[in-house]
C-alpha cells in the first residue's frame, strides 16, 4: 500500500515538474524583459526618464509588450513587474502584476507597447498592493517629462507618470480604465513560497538572481551617474523614449 502511494507521489511530481519549470522560466524571462525596458527608458540623455523622478519615486511598474488594439473598441492586456520603495529608501523585491482594461473610442490598428509607470506617492502603490487600482479612478496617469537631467519639468503634481515606447499602429494613448493587479500565482511560483523572501518585501540574501539584476539596474538608473549611460557611448544607436500623449 505504501509502495503504491509512493509510486503515485513520484509520478505526480514527474508530471508536474515540466509545468513548474516552464512557469519559473516565464517569470525569469519577464523580469529580464522588464530590465531591458528599464535600461532603454533610462539610458538616453535627451529622452530618458529624469533621474530626479526615479530618485523620488515611490514605485515603478514595467510592462513589456503590452498589447493594445481593436477597431472602435480598444483594449489592453499585459503582464509585468512592480517594485516599491520601502521606509528605508530601498527598492523592494519585484512583484509580478497584470494589466487589463478596455476603453471605447475612435481607435484603430494594433499596438505592442513597452509601458513604464512611475508612482509619485505611496497611496497609489498601496492600492496596487491591496489588489485594487484603476488608472483614471484611483489615480490619473499623465505624460512623464523626458530628459535624464531635466529637473525643471519634474513637478510631482501628478500621482502617476507614464511612458510608452510603441511599435505598430494606434490612434490615441489613453490609459483611463486600465486596472493593475498583483499576479499572486506567478509570485508564489517565482519566490517558491519562501516566507523570508516575498514579492514587495525587502531584499534578502535569498532574493532570486533575476530579481537582483533588475533591482541593480533600477538602483543604477536612479543614481546621478548611470553606468549604463556612461558605457553606452555616442556611437551607439539611440534608444528613444516617447512620453505618453495626454
Amino acid at each position: 500500500m505504501c509502495s503504491a502511494a509512493a509510486r503515485y507521489l513520484v509520478l505526480t511530481c514527474v508530471i508536474a515538474m515540466p509545468a513548474i519549470v516552464q512557469a519559473q522560466t516565464a517569470a525569469e524571462n519577464k523580469i529580464a524583459d522588464a530590465t531591458a525596458v528599464l535600461n532603454a527608458f533610462t539610458t538616453d540623455e535627451s529622452n530618458a526618464i529624469p533621474t530626479e523622478l526615479l530618485q523620488r519615486a515611490r514605485g515603478i511598474a514595467i510592462v513589456p509588450g503590452l498589447i493594445r488594439g481593436g477597431f472602435f473598441v480598444g483594449g489592453r492586456r499585459g503582464k509585468g513587474i512592480l517594485a516599491v520603495r520601502g521606509e528605508d529608501g530601498q527598492w523592494s523585491n519585484p512583484a509580478f502584476i497584470t494589466l487589463t482594461g478596455g476603453s471605447i473610442g475612435w481607435q484603430f490598428g494594433a499596438e505592442s507597447t513597452d509601458l513604464v509607470l512611475v508612482f509619485a506617492n505611496d497611496r497609489a502603490v498601496r492600492n496596487i498592493a491591496r489588489g485594487k487600482f484603476t488608472l483614471g479612478g484611483d489615480a490619473s496617469a499623465v505624460a512623464g517629462p523626458a530628459g535624464r537631467h531635466n529637473t525643471a519639468a519634474v513637478t510631482f503634481q501628478a500621482e502617476v507618470y507614464a511612458y510608452v515606447d510603441s511599435r505598430g499602429l494606434f490612434a490615441g494613448a489613453a490609459l483611463e480604465g486600465t486596472r493593475l493587479g498583483i499576479d499572486s500565482a506567478m509570485n508564489n511560483r517565482f519566490y517558491q513560497y519562501d516566507l523570508e523572501t516575498q514579492a514587495l518585501g525587502p531584499q534578502t540574501a535569498e532574493t532570486p538572481v533575476p530579481a537582483r539584476r533588475f533591482l541593480l539596474a533600477l538602483e543604477q538608473a536612479s543614481s546621478a551617474r548611470n553606468p549604463a549611460t556612461e558605457s553606452k557611448g555616442r556611437a551607439d544607436e539611440e534608444a528613444r523614449t516617447f512620453p505618453l500623449d495626454n
